[in-house]
């Protein structure tokens, strides 16, 4: 009894697929490519997981708040920043533009583009006081394009298309430093205060040949108020593509080549070049590097 009523349902499903089928005789049961339906809403990645450790809202990690009576020792250093060197590399490119749509630029180009957005004052350069007063005068993007001494094109508006030739030889920063011992937490900080990126001419005003790449300084600007475009900004790892720091971190954890070229001192913050040739200013920059650390060594007894 069972068994004929297991095989007249049976019968009777299959009659009725087969009235449905009857009835609609256009159905489409492919599963080939070309009958796929079409999402246009859909756009492919490249990546496999979604980044979310930089993204626009990041903001810096504050500052702690220092009082005047916890320093207990304080040196202004300055510092000077090989592009050409390997570890700072991730710092020069791309030397023009920028990488993935605006996510990946070089720190020079971020901070043009923080000049013209108006997020970063920029100020000028005299290079009579050099670094004694880097923020005595604002300076504006016209003028840093004509400090360059090259060519600006401009538009119909007045507006300008490209920047000067001669600021694309940007190969070098310079930043101001200041180490200082915090008692209430019994470390050495550093807190960089300010930076400027260093382009060599080449060619004097007549097209010829300088006998020595002459050094230029375009614009200075004050590290604290770079921190919020820094945050939001990815430099290139080359070792791991999956740790990704901001331009914020990586100046943060110390994570750039840099050689001393002058500290605070009775004469007036002179350079190092001031005094010194060759190979020795090398070594004065080692020794004043020392001098950091055996400061920090001798507070401690063991």
């Amino acid at each position: 009894m069972k068994a004929r009523r297991f095989i007249l349902g049976v019968a009777f499903m299959s009659f009725g697929v087969f009235s449905l089928t009857a009835q609609n005789p256009n159905v489409n049961t492919s599963m080939t490519p070309g009958n796929a339906p079409v999402i246009s809403s859909y756009t492919p990645s490249t990546d496999v997981y979604k980044a979310e450790s930089i993204i626009p809202e990041k903001k810096p990690v504050p500052y702690s708040y220092i009082r005047e009576a916890d320093v207990m020792w304080a040196k202004d250093v300055w510092r000077t920043i090989d592009l050409r060197h390997r570890m700072n590399m991730p710092l020069r490119y791309p030397l023009e533009g920028s990488i993935s749509d605006g996510d990946r630029y070089s720190l020079f180009g971020l901070l043009m583009e923080g000049i013209k957005t108006e997020e970063i004052t920029p100020y000028e350069w005299n290079p009579i006081t050099g670094w004694k007063d880097p923020f005595a005068k604002v300076t504006s993007l016209e003028q840093i394009y004509i400090a360059s001494e090259g060519d600006t094109v401009y538009d119909v508006d007045g507006n300008f298309l490209r920047v000067a030739q001669s600021m694309q030889n940007v190969m070098q920063f310079q930043l101001q430093e200041q180490w200082f011992f915090d008692k209430q937490h019994s470390t050495m900080k550093v807190r960089i205060i300010a930076l400027a990126p260093v382009y060599y001419q080449y060619f004097n005003e007549f097209g010829e040949p300088l006998p020595s790449p002459r050094p230029g300084v375009p614009f200075i600007v004050h590290f604290p108020q770079c921190r919020r475009l820094f945050a939001t900004h990815g430099v290139y790892n080359p070792k791991n593509d999956a740790q990704v720091v901001s331009f914020d971190d990586l100046f943060f954890q110390r994570r750039f080549s840099s050689t001393v070229i002058a500290e605070s001192n009775v004469f007036g913050n002179r350079m190092l070049t001031d005094y010194k040739v060759g190979q020795d200013i090398l070594l004065e920059a080692e020794r004043i590097k020392n001098d950091l650390f055996i400061m920090e060594h001798d507070l401690w007894e063991y």
